[in-house]
């Protein structure tokens, strides 16, 4: 699973498959209202509008053609709109079980006000020359005939927000839409393995296995309950964003489609035997609901005329295809060129890579999608559930910080400075709850051992000889798993090594201590960068918005967003042949791990 909370992005909160923190770093640029804002300067030339509509809040942040951020807003739910009464952003209902959902026209209005915080900042609208978004990855939209046309006829004259409008038209055929969160459709997931013949079996044909906050299982299930004709037209929150600017429903992007459990992975076209789960014999009216998915980087169209009338954008301001809070992400922290890695070390950890194509055989575990912005290029995400909490565990029992010492983790990296690379051959997998990746169950202890160089078999470990060992093992796990993980996903992808190397790009808590950040350096034989104060997915639509209109943009892109990070950890000389060593040791104490332990 994917996308949650913590380190490249305050992204939503720790989700059941994984807490991403790719999506949204805290930012000082980013205000709550115009009222606490000093006045924006808004420099010269033509600027760019990149929203996010994530989990608990909907940004707006605007940048420059130097890819510098010049204005910000933001709306939080629970606060600013109040009459939703959500929590957190959402409603969870108590009387169906993982039953987790948003109102649709909370988004609605949620982006308006981010416009009018802008506009209260004096935003020069009339100087934007192109807009895109994000949304929160999964979350489905169900327009009525109604709704498609109160869209199309969208009007300022009155004075009337856009929300208003659709809601008197009663645009949407299920105003609660069911989001990441939701787990309830386990029983869908169940009968799309059957009908594919297994876990792999989905993920060769998706870049996922069956997952149950996908899209399409809530899609089906809405055919189910209320009739495909219930629903002219079938949105996820990012292609919502994108209708809602351009006054038409819009097609679902590449990138957000490989979310849904519906699209074929390799052809980026709805998977005709999906299609028929989802609505069993009506697929050609499915199709006239849901329109082929369309390259991220495709320009939809121009504003709609009543964006125009109210806040004054020029009526050939550009919209480019939304993406969901993760695609946007991957280009707001820089992953533009293949071989570019970013981990986030947070309360799960998580890693997203640029590879090439679509591996040759499916993993058990992990996702991909097609890239927003390199054509015929993919990203994976891997998702790791034992993080911080995992290695603050280890810090306790082993490095409890003496009464008046300077700094909780101080003993643990002093133990991690004085242990070498590799750790001597000791390797480690320590659990707080069951893993994902690979699904092993905790078992209530970890698992020590030792490797040696030219040996087959791991040899069992009650504990290491030296304590300090453990500070090593459980910072070294996380970077020789995400290293044999990508090898076995791209062999190609860890050749590069060095000041060549593609990107490796850390954040989230754990990355703020410079020993762990030369862990990662070691094991990746690369430079560790570190990115700060960035709005990761908004950020990178509005870099996208820019991408996809300025062509002089595109050539040094990659150079450009990696000069917004700073190398911050290298390489260690001699590291490489220990650090290989210890990842063929990790790998068996994982094999091992999965033989003893593997839920699956």
């Amino acid at each position: 699973g994917w996308a949650a909370s913590s380190g490249f992005a305050s992204l939503h909160v720790a989700r059941r498959h994984c807490a991403l923190s790719f999506v949204a770093m805290s930012s000082p640029t980013v205000g709550e209202t115009a009222a606490k804002r000093p006045r924006q300067d808004w420099g010269a030339g033509p600027l760019y509008i990149g929203f996010d509509i994530s989990t608990q809040s909907c940004k707006a942040l605007v940048i420059d053609a130097s890819l510098a951020v010049v204005g910000s807003s933001r709306v939080h739910f629970d606060t600013d709109l109040p009459h939703y009464a959500t929590q957190d952003g959402c409603h969870r209902d108590a009387t169906a079980a993982g039953h987790v959902t948003s109102p649709t026209l909370m988004w609605v209005e949620a982006l308006e006000l981010a416009l009018d915080r802008l506009q209260a900042l004096s935003c020069p609208f009339g100087r934007v020359a192109a807009m895109s978004g994000s949304g929160q990855q999964h979350a489905s939209v169900y327009w009525t005939s109604a709704g498609v046309d109160a869209l199309r006829g969208l009007s300022a004259a009155g004075g009337q927000t856009a929300a208003a409008q659709l809601r008197a038209a009663g645009a949407f055929a299920q105003e609660a839409s069911p989001i990441w969160m939701d787990t309830s459709t386990t029983a869908s997931c169940k009968e799309l393995t059957d009908l594919a013949g297994g876990p792999l079996e989905v993920a060769e044909w998706t870049g996922s296995t069956a997952q149950e906050r996908f899209t399409g299982h809530h899609f089906r299930r809405f055919v189910a309950e209320r009739g495909l004709a219930a629903a002219a037209a079938l949105s996820l929150v990012s292609s919502l964003g994108a209708s809602l600017l351009l006054g038409e429903v819009a097609a679902v992007d590449i990138s957000d489609a490989a979310g849904m459990n519906l699209m074929d992975i390799r052809t980026k076209k709805w998977h005709e035997k999906l299609l028929d789960f989802v609505a069993p014999g009506q697929t050609a009216e499915l199709r006239r609901r849901l329109a082929e998915p369309q390259n991220s980087w495709e320009v939809c169209g121009t504003v709609h005329s009543f964006w125009v009338q109210r806040y004054g954008f020029v009526a050939g301001c550009t919209v480019v295809a939304w993406s969901g809070d993760n695609p946007c992400a991957v280009v707001g922290n820089g992953l533009v060129e293949e071989g570019d890695i970013a981990i986030s070390l947070g309360t799960s950890d998580t890693a997203l890579s640029v590879i090439p194509d679509v591996p040759t055989s499916p993993l058990p575990f992990g996702h991909l999608f097609p890239h927003p912005i390199l054509k015929g290029c993919y990203w994976s995400m891997l998702c790791y559930t034992n993080g911080d909490v995992t290695r603050r565990r280890v810090r306790d029992d082993f490095f409890a910080p003496a009464a008046g010492a300077e700094g909780e983790w101080s003993a643990f990296s002093e133990a991690l400075r004085a242990t070498e690379p590799g750790n001597g051959g000791a390797v480690g997998m320590f659990f707080t709850t069951d893993e994902i990746t690979p699904a092993v169950s905790q078992g209530g202890s970890a698992l020590r051992g030792r490797g040696a160089a030219g040996q087959e078999g791991i040899e069992p470990l009650d504990r290491f000889e030296d304590a300090r060992q453990n500070a090593r093992a459980v910072i070294e796990m996380r970077a020789l798993s995400i290293r044999n993980h990508l090898s076995t996903l791209m062999p190609s992808l860890l050749e590069r090594t060095g000041s060549e190397a593609p990107q490796l790009l850390l954040t989230g808590g754990a990355s703020s201590n410079p020993a762990i950040l030369q862990v990662f350096a070691d094991v990746f034989q690369r430079p560790v960068r570190c990115m700060e104060n960035l709005e990761g997915a908004a950020f990178g639509a509005a870099v996208r918005a820019l991408h996809a209109v300025d062509p002089k943009a595109a050539p040094d892109l990659a150079a450009r967003l990696r000069a917004l990070s700073s190398v911050r950890a290298t390489p260690a000389p001699g590291t490489a042949a220990r650090c290989a060593a210890a990842a063929a040791a990790y790998a068996r104490l994982e094999a091992k791990a999965v033989k003893e332990r593997g839920r699956f």
